[in-house]
């Protein structure tokens, strides 16, 4: 019996770097969402005291932003399940 070990290799190292991508992904939409300093009353900026945590606006573009990146981690995990699962294919 003879055991590829660069195969095996090469499919970690795929694994690994998707893995990280989609979490680096998913990190980042959670980020978008996070934008928006709040402001007070007189239009100046408030202090991080201040705050509370659904203080705030998020610009309708780092809300598009982030629901793109919540939509390419889902597409990368329902491929995922695709290519993993026989009966799919």
């Amino acid at each position: 019996m003879h055991i590829d070990l660069s195969s095996i290799g090469t499919v970690a190292g795929v694994g690994f770097v998707a893995a990280v991508g989609v979490v680096l992904v998913y990190t980042l939409g959670l980020r978008l969402l996070g934008t928006g300093q709040p402001v007070d009353p007189g239009g100046e900026r408030t202090e991080y005291r201040d705050e509370t945590p659904r203080s705030g606006h998020t610009p309708p573009v780092a809300l598009a932003g982030a629901l793109l990146c919540f939509a390419v981690c889902a597409v990368a995990v329902l491929y995922g399940i695709w290519l993993t699962i026989p009966q799919f294919h």
